[in-house]
């Protein structure tokens, strides 16, 4: 399996306005089909029958990988993959996830959910977080769906959201992020980081996100969360940074400490390897726990 199909899937503003369509937001689309999310599974039996059949019927769907066998389950990471993916190909090795291969976080517990599957407005019926014209709903059940996975996560943590980050990458960046902002407040949670993405808004469709941001800036326990965002600026088609994602960064740029914005050039919106790294140094810098 090559390595781009985990990140393809978008899908510019320009060429929706072209189609005639009025977009629910400004990102993903798919560029061609993907083969089908397998059934959910964990990696490893870590737990009782009962509490495998709760933790995949609250994931709905996905990939779970739990932490190192003999080391504490220190902090999880919900992540989601973008548009016409799934999990599982975030499961390869060789991309420097920090969940993959041997020298993986060992403490980390990773939740990788999967998109549904629904018809676009171009005809495909592709994995995704939200349809894209006019359709609200199927963004709020996402929502209400990731809400309940962060609930969860913290709840097997003993209540320290501290030590549950949310991420992702393209649509699942821009999703996972409107979660964390709809919910960090609430729950006290860890950080954010996510690559080619952009900072939800109402204007975007993502109704409340607009107040959730000013809320998250004046909150003195979390506007000091790390929010990381990996930001390709020779992607002019897909998340294209110029047109969507700097002027999406504007009402938090000063006003929010937690912010980092890396500004990546030279692979368009494929990064490949450059996710990984970029997760791992997050992991390094805010998720290290005694």
């Amino acid at each position: 399996m090559v390595r781009r199909a985990v990140l393809l899937g978008g899908l510019g503003l320009a060429a929706l306005q072209a189609a005639d369509f009025t977009p629910l937001t400004v990102l993903s689309g798919p560029i061609k089909s993907k083969k089908a999310a397998r059934p959910p599974r964990q990696t490893s039996s870590t737990s009782t029958s009962s509490r495998k059949r709760d933790e995949l019927s609250v994931l709905e769907g996905g990939e779970v990988v739990p932490p190192k066998a003999g080391h504490k389950h220190e902090c999880t990471l919900i992540y989601l993959h973008g548009c016409s993916c799934n999990a599982a190909q975030y499961l390869e090795d060789g991309w420097e996830l920090p969940w993959t291969g041997q020298d993986r976080w060992p403490g980390l517990r990773t939740v990788l959910p999967d998109a549904k599957v629904m018809r676009q407005p171009w005809g495909d019926l592709e994995p995704s977080w939200h349809a894209y014209v006019g359709d609200f709903s199927t963004l709020n059940q996402t929502r209400d769906r990731l809400a309940h996975i962060v609930y969860s996560e913290v709840e097997r943590l003993h209540g320290e959201g501290h030590r549950v980050f949310l991420g992702g990458a393209s649509q699942g960046c821009t999703v996972a992020l409107d979660t964390y902002l709809l919910q960090a407040r609430k729950l006290l949670l860890g950080g954010f980081v996510g690559s080619v993405g952009f900072l939800p808004t109402d204007r975007q469709g993502f109704r409340g996100a607009t107040r959730a941001l000013e809320k998250l800036i004046n909150s003195h326990s979390q506007r000091h969360r790390p929010l990381w965002l990996q930001c390709a600026t020779d992607d002019d088609e897909l998340v294209p940074w110029r047109t969507d994602v700097k002027p999406s960064l504007h009402a938090a740029t000063g006003r929010l400490p937690g912010l980092h914005v890396k500004e990546v050039t030279g692979r368009g919106h494929i990064l490949d390897e450059w996710e990984g790294e970029f997760v791992r140094k997050f992991l390094e810098a805010h998720a290290t726990f005694q």
